[in-house]
């Protein structure tokens, strides 16, 4: 193996790494002043993660409900 090519590929690795830590160190420090707070904005749904899907099953529960006493009122 021709140690020439050994050190491009390290110098190719060492300059991929820093340059991709450059990158995201800049977006990082770009999104600072941002008004976007991921953990803000992500409680709610960590939390109850079903809400929407159990308001929405409690809506129709609440429906059929309606329907039965309805039907056991006309009898």
């Amino acid at each position: 193996m021709n140690s020439d090519n050994v050190w491009i590929v390290i110098f190719l690795v060492i300059g991929i790494v820093g340059l991709s830590n450059l990158a995201m160190f800049a977006m990082v420090r770009g999104s600072r002043g941002m008004d976007f707070d991921w953990f803000k904005n992500m409680r709610g749904s960590i939390n109850q993660p079903f809400k929407t899907e159990d308001d929405s099953l409690d809506e129709l529960r609440q429906k059929v409900e309606d329907l039965k006493n309805s039907d056991e009122d006309k009898q």
